[in-house]
């Protein structure tokens, strides 16, 4: 339904009309009262996100008007859900005092903010430990096709008003689907054109307007105080366009008020470890799976921060490793001094328990939103940090002193707030006693009289009783009518008499009156109120403009003790068994020894102790071929090594007894592939469009970690596929890989490809079942044992007793034997693919093994376990356990 027209409305409607105009896509939160009501298409709307009663309320166009309506008290909580379901809301207030105005007509209501999804500051609305970023996305380019390769950059620019983060960035449009799921903004603004993919829901109803470069950089000085925004770093005119959109939005949601931001950081992005959107969703490093429980992502697992602030700082240390290595030296000084500091580490872990969230306080003060309980979050903040850098002393790291001067900034204001503020505090200003007794004297001098003048009444109440024989008589307070005198209906005809009474309201069960002496007093004590409410809201103005005054050394403190907090984080986390400072170095090293995968250990936590594995990628073995059967560990394996990198390169502690990590430039995660059936991609589609990612982005510095290339298709063609890939990955890319495959006759690259080492899961073949040892071991897997396991994951017994006899069939059919070849590895190399180096004929499998025997350096059981493995490779191929094909 459209907006109707205002001919015929009501004063109080042309007004809802008129605003509802200048607002046409947000449902018009109207103030009436005690409520907020809505009218039209926005009530039905509201109505059924809500689950509300939808009524009417007089007629327009001689049809009733559609209503409904949410008490003003409790406006966050319908909030909440109407943004949940990706709803934006217009909030027009009444900004005129029913008690002091004058003329007649409908009060004056003006529209102070409109909340959307990247623009909340409530706590109620937002989530205590994550970001709410909204993001602009521009491009300068005109809007034609561009060739392809030359594609036009993209500015970036990030902002969380509820705290005051404030980044921006120059990117290419094939790196917007990285940035995207880096970022996980709450709403996006501009990208026309642009490819959004699943991230177009969270796209603005609004159109943008780009403005000129020149213009923007001139805004962003302007706003910011300086003469050029280079004091800031260099901008990119797109990256200097998106921040001026992302800021001129904040200001049209806000009223025009100046939200509360840092200066804009350039290339947020720079320094940092890439990771694309597939592999964020493959390791679930901050976000599940859909329908995943948080709880079973990296952070959930290994967070131990206690304030809200820290464990946003957490997040964004795990989106964004870096690639910096004396920053990563930075960090892990700050927590390992911390860890060999056990009680410093308790102490501070202890006073930032009180510290409330006192970033998002600040931007609510800022932004006009004067809540008492706000100021207190300050006050209680400041004192916090107070004592904790009075924890903070003697001989600490950079990290950790620059901690300390930051929570030692502000000890007068603490103390002005630990003054000034009642304990406790009301809700709202207008509730009263929002001012500590004994701060300002003359608001107690107002409160003495007010507080006389009700006393009064106690004694009025007495008189009135006695005078007109009705003990009953009650003198109460109306919203409407003031101090009247409340009578039950048996005494209401005797009082009907009286001559100095009033009848004022009849009702059902008594009656109303009132009395001029009553109505005088109400005018004293109203005026005595006011008066009160007046100085106390002076007193409250002046005490917000001291905070905001410092509102920079605030912003430092609220960093500091999220700082802090991380900090303690981590060296509860090391003091843990089995967790160690990795070792980050300029090359490409990578050898992890007693590596865990830290989001299993902890589900499993109680239960079977979690079997750790080392992993060697170090130069002259950086490729992994990794074999075994389905549920035998290949995907944890996989996963904890990436999530150990983006720890180390994060500046965590990690779950290993010693890691030494080669600075990683990007990461890929290709584990457990799905479907994309909304943008019309089968999995092998997704696979195949992942995989080149990988071959046109990897390089030698990249940790590349892939699962079952080549699955979903035909046998062969998955076949050579998955070769061609490890080929590539070994000879062009050279990147560090672990390549796990069913595809076992990959395992014979190890005799052409030097750097490939050959591995494989554990398995034991116990009366006639399979036995998962979970450790990886030198070798390849000698069968996959997949109706093995298709028999523990519950398949009907005589359909696994038919599998079972089908596969021995084919493998007497045609037995892939260690001297069997697939016509693949009997045919002639592609020599544009393969270098001709690489091409040989792979040797008998069990001259190799002879060969590899040194009769004078074994000792007589190694010789025996040897004739062992030598006699199973001539009469055994499925036995799983094998002689490493190649010394690794």
């Amino acid at each position: 339904m459209g907006i109707p027209n205002a001919d015929g409305a009501s004063p109080s409607m042309a007004q809802w009309f008129a605003m509802k105009a200048e607002h046409p896509n947000a449902l018009l939160f109207f103030r009436m009262g005690d409520f907020y009501e809505l009218f039209f298409a926005d009530a039905e709307a509201a109505a059924a996100a809500l689950d509300i009663a939808l009524t009417a309320r007089g007629e327009h166009g001689g049809s009733p008007i559609p209503m409904c309506g949410v008490p003003a008290h409790a406006k966050e909580a319908y909030l909440a859900r109407l943004i949940r379901r990706g709803f934006r809301v217009a909030l027009a207030e009444q900004t005129e005092d029913p008690r002091r105005r004058t003329g007649k007509g409908p009060l004056k209501r003006e529209v102070v903010r409109l909340i959307t999804p990247g623009t909340l500051t409530e706590d109620a609305l937002l989530e205590a430990v994550r970001p709410n970023l909204l993001l602009a996305i521009v491009s300068l380019a005109p809007p034609k096709p561009v060739a392809r390769g030359n594609l036009a950059p993209l500015g970036a620019a990030w902002l969380d008003i509820s705290t005051g983060q404030f980044e921006t960035a120059a990117i290419a449009p094939a790196a917007l689907p990285a940035l995207l799921a880096r970022l996980d903004p709450a709403e996006i603004l501009g990208g026309d054109g642009v490819d959004l993919g699943g991230w177009l829901s969270r796209r603005g109803a609004d159109p943008v307007v780009v403005p000129r470069p020149e213009a923007a950089r001139a805004r962003l000085a302007g706003m910011f105080g300086v003469a050029s925004l280079d004091a800031f770093g260099s901008f990119t005119d797109e990256e200097a366009s998106a921040a001026a959109v992302a800021v001129d939005y904040v200001r049209r949601t806000q009223a025009g008020r100046e939200p509360h931001l840092s200066r804009p950081r350039p290339e947020g992005g720079r320094g940092s470890l890439a990771m694309d959107a597939a592999t964020r969703t493959s390791l679930e490093i901050c976000a599940p799976r859909q329908g995943g429980d948080a709880a079973h992502t990296l952070l959930g697992a290994i967070r131990r921060t206690v304030t809200p602030g820290g464990g946003r700082l957490l997040e964004a240390w795990l989106q964004a490793p870096l690639t910096e290595r004396e920053e990563i030296f930075h960090r892990q000084d700050g927590w390992d001094f911390l860890s060999s500091h056990a009680a410093m580490a308790e102490g501070l872990r202890q006073r930032l328990r009180a510290a409330p969230d006192i970033a998002r306080a600040l931007a609510r003060l800022v932004l006009g939103q004067r809540i008492p309980r706000d100021l207190a979050a300050l006050r209680d903040g400041l004192r916090a940090a107070c004592d904790l850098a009075e924890l903070l002393q003697g001989a600490l790291p950079p990290v950790l002193s620059g901690v300390a001067t930051d929570l030692a900034c502000l000890p007068e204001l603490a103390a002005l707030l630990e003054r000034a503020l009642a304990d406790p505090l009301p809700a709202r200003l207008e509730d009263g006693r929002a001012i500590a007794l004994g701060f300002d004297p003359e608001l107690d001098a107002e409160r003495r009289l007010r507080d006389e003048q009700r006393q009064i009444l106690g004694q009025v109440q007495l008189d009135y009783a006695q005078r007109y024989g009705v003990g009953s008589l009650k003198i109460r307070h109306h919203a409407q009518m003031g101090y009247v005198i409340e009578v039950p209906a048996a005494a209401v005809e005797g009082l009907r008499a009286h001559p100095d009474l009033v009848l004022r309201q009849g009702m059902a069960n008594g009656a109303r009156f009132t009395s001029v002496e009553l109505t005088e007093l109400d005018t004293r004590i109203a005026a005595a109120a006011e008066r009160a409410a007046d100085r106390e809201k002076l007193v409250f103005e002046h005490l917000v403009d001291r905070v905001l005054a410092e509102r920079a050394a605030i912003t430092r403190c609220a960093a500091a003790l999220a700082l802090a907090d991380v900090l303690q984080s981590c060296a509860r986390l090391a003091a843990g068994s089995g967790w160690c400072r990795p070792i980050v170095t300029a090359d490409e090293a990578f050898c992890i020894t007693g590596g865990r995968h830290p989001v299993v250990e902890a589900a499993i936590s109680g239960g079977a102790p979690f079997v750790p594995n080392d992993c060697d990628l170090s130069p002259g073995r950086r490729l992994m071929l990794l074999t075994g059967p389905n549920m035998a560990g290949k995907s944890t394996f996989l996963r904890q090594n990436a999530l150990i990198v983006i720890m180390a390169q994060a500046g965590l502690p990690v779950p290993a007894a010693r890691a030494e990590i080669g600075i990683v430039d990007r990461l890929f995660s290709r584990v457990g592939a799905a479907d994309d059936l909304a943008r019309g991609r089968s999995t092998f589609m997704v696979e195949m469009t992942e995989t080149a990612a990988i071959l046109n982005q990897g390089g030698p510095r990249s940790l590349v970690v892939v699962d079952e290339i080549g699955r979903g298709t035909a046998t062969l063609d998955g076949l050579a596929i998955a070769w061609a890939v490890l080929e590539a990955l070994h000879n062009t890319i050279r990147s560090r890989t672990i390549f796990a495959t069913h595809f076992h006759e990959l395992a014979r690259l190890s005799f052409t490809l030097p750097q490939l080492q050959a591995a494989t899961m554990r398995v034991k073949d116990w009366k006639g079942g399979v036995v998962f040892l979970h450790e990886v071991t030198q070798g390849a897997a000698g069968r996959s044992w997949g109706v093995h396991v298709a028999a523990l994951a519950g398949v009907p017994a005589p359909v696994v007793k038919r599998a079972g006899a089908l596969l021995a069939t084919l493998e007497k059919a045609a037995p892939l034997t260690e001297s069997a070849e697939l016509p693949l590895f009997a045919a002639a190399q592609d020599r544009a693919l393969v270098p001709a180096e690489t091409v040989a004929e792979a040797p008998d499998p069990l001259r190799a093994a002879l060969a590899g025997l040194d009769p004078e350096a074994m000792s007589p059981r190694e010789a025996l376990d040897s004739l062992y493995v030598l006699k199973d490779l001539l009469s055994s191929p499925d036995e799983e356990e094998q002689l490493p094909l190649k010394e690794c």
